[in-house]
């Protein structure tokens, strides 16, 4: 995954004060492959200095601002539609105006994910799941008696994320709630000599009717 970006360029106007004086944070957030402005990003700022936090959503034009600022070091947070979110550190505020350009990563196509991910193989440490859903049936799955053996391919990111998934075996009325259940997983990822790495995993899953049935 592409890791978004920070510049930061500072400009101070007026004479120096103190640093307890307000500041001014304006910027702009655009999609770091195009450097297209983004429109309608929430941007929070957070510091020591301030007492809770602030906020601004991006114009038309990707551009946000931000007054009354304590002088200080803030760490920004960036959502957006479509977008990786991002929370850059370490943000210096100081009297008149300090101006930020951030670029923030697209959420990566599926076909993105699966090209970059590897099988995993013996000589790395396999992903283990932290939390997340077990498949549940369907009621359509559950009057039709659907039982048996799934296997589904799909790609266990970097960050713990199930992605890309593909399903070899299925079962009627009971892939897509399959596929939907796997993707709410969050695992600890795969490791390959120290490294996070996305990797293709494979889930062998055997699906039994709720007792009763």
């Amino acid at each position: 995954m592409r890791r978004a970006v920070l510049a930061i360029s500072l400009v101070l106007s007026g004479p120096v004060f103190p640093q307890s004086a307000a500041g001014e944070l304006a910027g702009t957030v655009v999609d770091a492959a195009t450097s297209t402005p983004i429109p309608d990003a929430l941007v929070v700022a957070r510091s020591p200095a301030l007492p809770g936090e602030q906020s601004a959503v991006t114009d038309a034009s990707g551009a946000f601002e931000m007054t009354f600022l304590p002088a200080g070091v803030y760490a920004l947070a960036v959502k957006c539609e479509g977008c990786v979110p991002f929370s850059p550190e370490g943000v210096v505020v100081k009297k008149g105006r300090t101006r930020v350009r951030i670029a923030v990563a697209p959420v990566p196509t599926t076909e993105a994910i699966a090209a970059r991910a590897v099988e995993l193989d013996p000589s790395m440490t396999p992903p283990a799941m932290i939390s997340g859903p077990v498949p549940e049936y369907t009621p359509e799955a559950v009057d039709r008696g659907v039982q048996g053996n799934m296997e589904v391919r799909c790609v266990i990111t970097a960050e713990g994320h199930v992605r890309a998934c593909r399903v070899m075996k299925g079962l009627p009325l009971m892939n897509a709630a399959v596929v939907q259940a796997l993707e709410k997983r969050l695992y600890k990822p795969a490791m390959a000599q120290g490294k996070a790495v996305d990797v293709v995993y494979t889930f062998n899953l055997r699906l039994k009717l709720p007792s009763g049935r």
